[in-house]
This record gives C-alpha cells, sequence and structure tokens, in this order.
C-alpha cells in the first residue's frame, strides 16, 4: 500500500530549508506519494488542490506548520474528514468520536525539524499499513484445497466400480456340450471294438 503525504507550503521564513530538504527527500520516495498543497484555509472550492485532496480517500499524513489541532479543524472546514491517529511523533494523537474512519497522521512542523526521523516515520507507518493490508487478503484459502480433494476422490470411487461387469461371463457352460460329444463316440467305439473280438 502506498502512503499520501500531504505537505502544506506555507512554512515560516525560518523553516524554509526544512520545507526544502523535505520535499528532496519525498518526492519519489518509494512506497510515498508527495502531494503539495497551499494552506488549507485559503483554497477555494473550485481549486486544483481541493480536486486534488478530493480524490485522496486512503489513510494519509499531513505535514503542516501548525499544531494537530489546527490541523484537524482546517481540514474539516474543508470537508476533508478524517481520524487524528497517534504515530511516534504525536503519541498524543486521539481519534475524534464520530468523525471519518479514514486515519490521518498529522505531523506538526513546528515541533519536528528533523528530516531524517520524519521521514523514517513516514516509511514505518507506510510498513505497517501494507502489512495489514497483506494480513486482511489471505482468509479462505483452504476452500480450495478441500474441492481439489472432493473431486479427486471421485474418479476413485468410479474406478472400483468399473472393473465389476465384466466379470460374470456366459460362454462357459458352452463348452463341455462340445466337449462331451467327442466322449461319447469315443466310448461306443470302444464298445464295438469289444463285440467284433467276441465274434471271433
Amino acid at each position: 500500500m502506498r502512503l499520501p503525504v500531504i505537505l502544506v507550503q506555507n512554512p515560516p521564513a525560518s523553516a524554509a530549508s526544512l520545507a526544502e530538504s523535505l520535499v528532496g527527500n519525498l518526492i519519489g520516495r518509494a512506497g510515498l506519494d508527495l502531494t503539495l498543497v497551499d494552506r488549507f484555509d485559503a483554497l477555494a472550492a473550485d481549486s486544483t488542490d481541493r480536486m486534488t485532496l478530493d480524490g485522496i480517500t486512503v489513510p494519509s499524513a499531513v505535514l503542516d506548520w501548525r499544531s494537530e489541532e489546527e490541523i484537524v479543524a482546517s481540514l474539516a472546514a474543508i470537508d476533508f474528514h478524517g481520524s487524528r491517529c497517534p504515530h511516534q511523533l504525536d503519541p498524543d494523537g486521539q481519534a475524534t468520536p464520530g468523525t471519518s474512519p479514514r486515519r490521518l497522521f498529522l505531523f506538526d512542523l513546528t515541533k519536528h525539524k528533523d528530516v531524517e526521523a520524519i521521514i523514517a516515520e513516514l516509511d514505518r507507518l507506510r510498513a505497517s499499513l501494507s502489512v495489514r493490508t497483506v494480513s486482511l487478503g489471505s482468509p479462505g484459502g483452504g476452500n480450495p484445497i478441500t474441492a481439489k480433494r472432493t473431486t479427486a476422490d471421485r474418479p476413485d470411487q468410479a474406478a472400483a466400480v468399473k472393473p465389476s461387469p465384466p466379470v460374470a461371463s456366459p460362454p462357459q457352460p458352452a463348452e463341455p456340450a462340445s466337449t462331451a460329444a467327442p466322449r461319447s463316440d469315443q466310448h461306443l467305439d470302444s464298445l464295438i471294438d469289444q463285440l467284433d473280438q467276441l465274434d471271433v
């Protein structure tokens, strides 16, 4: 699974190098899809940034230059709803009851300025989402095996039944009749020979 990373492009002047470093590390990074947007509260309803956000419907990371609470409020104001989920750089994150089930991993860039730590946490979140997806794809594996065993048993039963019809073969009684005639002829010949000897 890929993790969308939404980075707001309004860094303070003192954080310009951090913003550039984040962009440089996130562009083209495996498994992470970087999206750069303007301030959430400055997005018009028909803007390209709003349409881009509307197309994101999966768990996402949001990096902004304000507190997590402010990020949630500004996203809700533009109808981008989700549940704030805790992670290693936001361990106190608590999902608000009744909000969208979409998970949002929020990063307050005024508190976290270590690029390597931010990238490492994004990679970890992506990997954890991928592992869950794979584990959910595994149920039901036993059914094909059961089906194969069921279909394999039937030919064996049919094979056991096939040899039985040829066992009863009716032509056997005809042979004694054919052999009995020569035996009776031989017996008559023998009697005739004995009578001939008596006449002599």
